[in-house]
């Protein structure tokens, strides 16, 4: 099987260096490395969140045999899949624009965009150009979130959820698209789709979202803000209640394979629907925030 070559836009995020290291079989254990693509070439760019991680990453990222450029643009013939890994999800459709209209698949990293109407047209650009885009959080793909999907035939249908995780804020990616990005993802993968409407309480220690769906079901989301944290749900399913405490070990390995699948398949890991709910979920869940609580639904 051929070699699947990746570039990366934007430096400003650990994943540049995290996927790479993964892709490239260096600096991590064998039962991180990840088989079938190897990023090749890279633009450092710029960044409003964290411009001071620019500069070391690229180094990281020479010293793992990527060709740094200039411009986004200068990889676009010299690649088979992009990574969009900017810290910010305002910019991800500038960053990614070029690329599916150049027929070139790509991933997009968390959040997908901040904002709904932006998520539409990067998924219409790439229907547009018949290509894949994918965006997803790596907690989606936590060894035990894939086990208790594996096994939902032993535990019945889920009838409601409630997912945590830390959620603190950081400015250009409002709300919980920033570190509540993770819980929210953790909460549709148990969930699944068809959240309809939702209610928003944030206090000092905490965010409290709560999401009615559509068939009637009620799932939960607690962004942790004070306090100890760490990443987890429980399902509350027809047979059992089921724990899911989240560990990262494997999350980045599996997201880079679950990658590496959508690129060589043309298939994307999550449906475009799915996706998008993602991003109005949180939209709403602002709403309601700035409108002390009230329900708001989903666009």
């Amino acid at each position: 099987m051929r070699m699947i070559r990746l570039g990366i836009v934007d430096f400003d995020s650990s994943h540049a260096v995290e996927f790479t290291k993964r892709f490239n079989h260096v600096g991590v254990d064998s039962d991180q490395c990840v088989d079938g693509a190897r990023v090749v070439s890279g633009c450092p760019g710029t960044s409003t969140m964290s411009p001071e991680r620019i500069a070391p990453h690229s180094q990281q990222l020479q010293d793992y045999g990527v060709t740094l450029v200039d411009e986004p643009t200068d990889m676009i013939g010299q690649i088979d899949g992009v990574l969009v890994l900017s810290l910010c999800g305002d910019v991800h459709l500038e960053r990614v624009r070029p690329f599916l209209t150049a027929g070139v698949p790509a991933y997009v990293d968390k959040p997908f965009t901040c904002s709904l109407s932006a998520a539409r047209e990067i998924v219409r650009l790439a229907d547009e150009s018949g290509i894949s885009v994918f965006s997803a959080s790596a907690m989606r793909f936590a060894e035990e979130v894939l086990e208790f999907q594996r096994r939902t035939a032993d535990y019945g249908p889920v009838v409601g959820a409630m997912s945590y995780g830390p959620a603190y804020r950081m400015t250009g990616n409002p709300g919980l698209f920033h570190y509540g990005i993770h819980p929210t993802e953790l909460l549709f993968a148990v969930m699944g789709p068809g959240c309809g409407e939702v209610t928003s309480l944030l206090t000092e220690t905490a965010e409290v979202v709560t999401g009615h769906w559509r068939d009637d079901r009620v799932g939960t989301l607690r962004g942790l803000l004070q306090g100890a944290t760490r990443y987890g749900a429980i399902a509350f399913c027809e047979r059992a209640v089921v724990p899911i405490h989240v560990s990262a070990r494997y999350a980045y390995r599996n997201l880079c394979r679950e990658i590496v699948r959508t690129f060589e398949t043309g298939t994307a890991g999550l449906t475009a629907d799915v996706m998008l709910e993602t991003v109005a979920f949180i939209e709403a869940t602002l709403s309601s925030e700035t409108a002390d609580g009230r329900v708001v639904s989903l666009n």
